[in-house]
């Protein structure tokens, strides 16, 4: 009896924190949108799909890092798509200038994380709404582009380059392993340091950061310049992927790299959710996308069932989270 009483506060601790899980109902979703998928089609399974997944899922995931800390802090950041045609066309470039590949790629992540800056510059210090902002940068990063491609196609870039997008290291694709690496550093950057907590904080009470001598502007500015420097990476890796670059190859990303970040339970009010949401997140939408493709589904349905089911998560996550918070106040 004694051991069972005690037994019983930890186990209702246990069932409690589950039920409160910012991972529960998405990382619910991603598990019955795989079980369908299993039934869709017998390959979904296979260790080659599997894989495919993954190795799809790493660019959006690595674009989303960035946007993830933004939103944190109750803003958000619509020039991520441009950031990463713009960067990855200058990568090209010079590439074909023969500038050597680490100068190359070094050069197009400062021109990423600048674009950061200015985002963060125009929300932080002009005070203009951060959607108007960043989605007219992004419409400036995407002209630059189209200007830097001269309307044209880049094909043919060096092999030691286009290994960062198809290359192996033993059987797991770099392109998983740069996105895990990226993943990890921002889990321990948002969960495990100062710098974290502070963000957390701006986004769940901007007055009481200002209250507790927190350097708002320069905290909004770094995540900012985090959001460019992913976006930057993003599009280096998309080239390389690609073995090719043009101004409108991230255009396929566009809001999904939104949708991955809000589908993990990122409020869009700041404050709350994380790097482990965001994987669930992009993950769900590149499954969606592959599932479709092993049935035959033609592309303008995609967008249609991609749509609603960005809806349903969405929908679902702002009900628990109002659930959530009514069972707190009671």
């Amino acid at each position: 009896m004694g051991k069972a009483a005690s037994k019983e506060p930890l186990l209702k601790r246990t069932l409690n924190g589950l039920l409160n899980s910012e991972y529960l109902y998405s990382g619910l979703g991603l598990l019955l949108i795989m079980i369908v998928s299993c039934f869709l089609s017998k390959s979904f399974l296979s260790a080659n799909n599997l894989l495919t997944i993954l190795r799809q899922a790493s660019i959006l995931l690595m674009l989303s890092c960035g946007l993830t800390a933004v939103v944190l802090t109750g803003n958000i950041d619509l020039s991520v798509g441009g950031n990463a045609a713009l960067t990855g066309c200058l990568c090209a470039q010079m590439l074909l200038l023969g500038i050597p590949i680490w100068i190359a790629i070094v050069i197009s992540l400062v021109a990423g994380v600048f674009i950061g800056v200015l985002n963060g510059v125009l929300v932080g210090m002009l005070r203009l709404p951060p959607f108007v902002a960043t989605y007219g940068t992004n419409m400036v990063a995407t002209g630059l582009a189209t200007i830097v491609m001269n309307g044209g196609v880049i094909y043919g870039l060096p092999a030691n380059f286009t290994t960062i997008g198809t290359g192996y290291l033993g059987p797991v694709p770099i392109p998983i392993i740069l996105s895990a690496i990226t993943v990890a550093a921002f889990y321990v950057l948002l969960q495990r340091t100062t710098f974290g907590r502070n963000i957390y904080m701006i986004g769940y009470n901007p007055m009481a950061a200002r209250y507790s001598s927190i350097n708002t502007l320069g905290m909004l500015i770094a995540a900012f310049g985090l959001c460019g420097l992913t976006g930057a990476m993003g599009g280096v890796m998309l080239t390389a992927r690609l073995n090719a670059a043009e101004a409108a190859m991230s255009e396929t990303y566009g809001l999904q790299i939104v949708a991955a970040v809000v589908m993990g339970g990122t409020s869009l009010l700041g404050g709350e959710g994380s790097i482990g949401g965001t994987v669930i997140g992009a993950i769900v939408l590149t499954v969606i996308v592959n599932i479709m493709n092993l049935v035959g589904v033609k592309s303008d349905w995609q967008n249609l069932a991609v749509g609603a089911v960005i809806i349903l998560m969405v929908w679902i996550d702002v009900y628990t989270r109002s659930k959530r918070a009514k069972r707190v106040t009671a």
